[in-house]
């Protein structure tokens, strides 16, 4: 019996020791740094998306704007990027073809100098006829600005330059530059991934993600919906996909929100400034499931059905883990009576 009790008191440590664990890491210092208002600087557009025949030239201009306190040293570098393939996010890649470096006549923007408050055009200029691949290129064009020391006077009227320190960052603006005689969309959105379990516990509820891929040679838009069904072919919940970009043959993971007839727009489809709260992981957790269910989505014009079982998988185990300590419990008894 002393044993027993020893591993019953050893193990209700642990189960302290792993409590005080989760909540050392659930609570987390937080540091949110104040903005610079001396270095501040703005470019638009921000996300472009250009349309090229190989016999033409790309032109683009972007405004760079110092919303700052301070004057700005200004340089312009292009490269390339590609999604992340989760989240849409841009990973910038070692320049190539739209690259000054390996193409010393493309017509890019020289450094300058911006004043607080002012303006600037930078203009980008390349004959494409090079090009032989006639595809979609995501460019990033990146703004690098570093702060200049203002100049100021002293009681003597004599000019002396301010202490404060410089400040440098970089503004990306992203170019998705379509090359092709063919001007139309030609993006094909398919499922990628979904993951969706068969079996759930009927208490867990039933939750999904899709991953989508752009197959198509251009960026096309994530459109659609994805439906919850009982065995009775009644609706129980219902989502509406937001209309990201998916560029040309790359992936991402599509976003929603719970269906409200709110948040459409006049043409019937989900307005993104109605949106306030987005979401990768659908969920529909009521009280309790049980039975089949079905999950129809529509994607970009692509059906699919799904089923998922709902069983109350936990209660099994319950009574499966306490029929366990029962009968543990006799066993025990037995042999202390034996002895």
């Amino acid at each position: 019996m002393s044993n027993i009790k020893r591993i019953i008191k050893i193990s209700l440590i642990l189960a302290l020791l792993v409590f005080i664990s989760s909540l050392l890491n659930t609570v987390r210092a937080q540091t949110i740094d104040a903005p610079n208002e001396d270095f501040s600087i703005s470019v638009h557009p921000p996300v472009s998306y250009v349309y090229v025949k190989p016999s033409e030239k790309l032109r683009h201009t972007l405004i760079v704007k110092n919303t700052g306190r301070r004057p700005l040293s200004i340089s312009t570098n292009v490269t390339d990027f590609k999604p992340d393939g989760k989240t849409g996010q841009p990973v910038i890649q070692p320049g190539r073809i739209f690259n000054k470096e390996a193409n010393p006549d493309l017509s890019f923007g020289e450094p300058f100098t911006l004043q607080p408050g002012r303006s600037h055009s930078v203009n980008l200029q390349f004959d494409v006829a090079e090009v032989v691949q006639e595809k979609e290129y995501p460019l990033a064009i990146l703004i690098n600005a570093h702060s200049l020391s203002p100049k100021s006077s002293d009681q003597d009227g004599r000019i002396q330059n301010a202490t404060k320190a410089q400040v440098a960052g970089t503004v990306v603006s992203n170019l998705i530059v379509y090359i092709g005689h063919d001007e139309d969309n030609q993006g094909k959105i398919e499922i990628a991934q979904l993951n969706l379990p068969l079996l759930i516990d009927s208490f867990s509820g039933i939750s999904f993600d899709i991953l989508a891929q752009n197959s198509g040679s251009t960026a096309t838009l994530i459109q659609g919906k994805a439906v919850i069904e009982n065995i009775f072919q009644q609706t129980i919940s219902e989502y509406i996909f937001y209309p990201d970009f998916v560029l040309a043959e790359s992936t991402r993971m599509v976003r929603g929100v719970e269906f409200s007839p709110d948040l459409l727009d006049n043409d019937g489809l989900l307005d993104p400034k109605k949106v306030d709260n987005l979401f990768t992981r659908f969920v529909y957790k009521p009280p309790i499931l049980i039975g089949v269910y079905n999950v129809h989505l529509e994607l970009s014009g692509l059906q699919q059905t799904e089923t998922v079982i709902a069983l109350p998988f936990s209660i099994i185990a319950a009574v499966g883990v306490g029929f366990l300590l029962y009968w543990s419990h006799k066993q025990v008894l037995k042999a202390t009576k034996n002895n």
